[in-house]
């Protein structure tokens, strides 16, 4: 009868350890001037998490089975936390969701900044820190052992942009001014940003008409409207957040701000407030991204989970929200391939992930990490352009489904088309 006993006891034991969820901590500005971003970021983890706990007849890594089956079919369950966009309360959330919440993993923080000091309490207590969506290129050049990047960084997209434009100027036969007006929020990302588009600019043969950071906590941007107007004629290459960008955009239009092109590095830019606040006003801005609706003509999967998305949020995913999807995605894949749920068999795990590009929704060749960076070596970019108020890819060639609008129409041109 004890015998009896005891066994059913290990069973049932075995059975609840099986049923606990493994618990991923995900940071993101749920607050303050990103918090959109934050909400549409959560809403592709939160797709992707009842991917991988049900069954789902999709193409992708955990999909097609309920759970991680190779511990004990286990869900994964996600705590979230609000950054606030501020570095040092990023970090003290890692140590309260490592030391107290016993997470084994970590995803986030979306603005670098955060990023930054919330991966590097992360790897003082040597947790997997995997990040989809901060791109900065210093974050991959820290040394961390336990941090991760799937997203492809500011350097490759600054990249993209100057081979844009020298493709325009070549095969399309536009004339591409050689003036550049940089405008940057003055943390991390966005100097880290604009210290890349110098050098290239250099590299180019660009002139760099005006340079001006500016804070993201500033009531007004009267002062740098002006200096952007005074600075044309030019191109504008922007790094802005969310509510950042739609004031600038509006500030563009109230002063006849008439840019050849305005190039954003996506953020604000792309946020699904941009156009909800701006409306047609949000039309021809041009924006790196890494994905796009569009692409799912070629690329059934995307098409598919966007779908699911759409089903479910009434609205399409864009680059940042896919971005997240598929960073819990390659995490929960790790952490199922994990030979033990530690946290140094899940980085082991994270470092031999050889994810192809046909699992994925993203337009890249897949997921490898750089064993000595933890970059994602197989990450691509794409440019889009908004049109008709909606963001179409432009480039590469290969993807595109729509031909550039070059120059922007000016503010009166709009106006005049509008109201014929």
């Amino acid at each position: 009868m004890c015998l009896v006993l005891f066994f059913k006891v290990c069973i049932e034991s075995l059975a609840s350890a099986s049923e606990k969820p493994i618990r991923i901590g995900a940071i993101y500005p749920f607050s303050g001037h990103s918090s959109s971003t934050g909400q549409d970021i959560k809403a592709a983890i939160d797709l992707a998490a009842d991917i991988v706990n049900g069954s789902y007849d999709i193409d992708l890594p955990l999909a097609r089975k309920a759970g991680l089956s190779s511990h004990g079919n286990a869900n994964i369950e996600i705590l979230y936390r609000d950054s606030r966009s501020d570095d040092l309360r990023g970090a003290a959330i890692v140590k309260d969701l490592i030391l107290q919440d016993k997470v084994i993993a970590l995803l986030g923080c979306y603005n670098s900044t955060v990023t930054a000091a919330a991966s590097e309490q992360a790897e003082a207590l040597k947790i997997p820190f995997l990040n989809p969506d901060s791109t900065a290129p210093i974050l991959t050049q820290r040394g961390l052992k336990w941090f991760f990047r799937t997203t492809p960084d500011d350097l490759m997209f600054a990249q993209n942009f100057f081979t844009f434009f020298s493709e325009l100027g070549g095969k399309m036969k536009i004339r591409i001014p050689k003036r550049l007006i940089l405008v940057y929020e003055n943390r991390l990302w966005g100097t880290s940003v604009a210290r890349v588009e110098r050098k290239l600019a250099l590299n180019f043969g660009y002139e760099i008409a005006a340079d001006i950071p500016y804070d993201v906590r500033q009531m007004s941007f009267e002062e740098e409207l002006n200096q952007i107007k005074s600075a044309l004629p030019g191109i504008l290459l922007q790094s802005s957040y969310a509510d950042d960008a739609v004031s600038f955009m509006k500030g563009y239009k109230a002063r006849q701000i008439n840019p050849e092109a305005i190039v954003a590095m996506n953020a604000g830019f792309v946020d699904p407030s941009f156009l909800e606040k701006l409306g047609p006003d949000g039309n021809f801005i041009l924006s790196r991204e890494v994905w796009a609706p569009d692409i799912g003509s070629k690329k059934p999967l995307l098409k598919a989970v966007n779908d699911l998305f759409f089903k479910r949020f009434g609205r399409n995913m864009n680059g940042t929200s896919a971005r997240a999807f598929t960073g819990l995605i390659v995490l929960a894949d790790a952490i199922n391939r994990a030979r033990a749920l530690t946290p140094a068999a899940i980085r082991d795990s994270l470092l031999a992930t050889e994810m192809s590009g046909d699992n994925l929704i993203m337009p890249w060749d897949g997921v490898s990490f750089d064993p000595q960076t933890g970059q994602n070596r197989l990450g691509k970019g794409i440019i889009v352009q908004v049109q008709d108020d909606s963001y179409r890819t432009v480039w590469p060639w290969d993807l595109s489904e729509s031909a550039v609008i070059w120059p922007m129409p000016g503010w009166t041109s709009r106006e005049v088309k509008k109201q014929k």
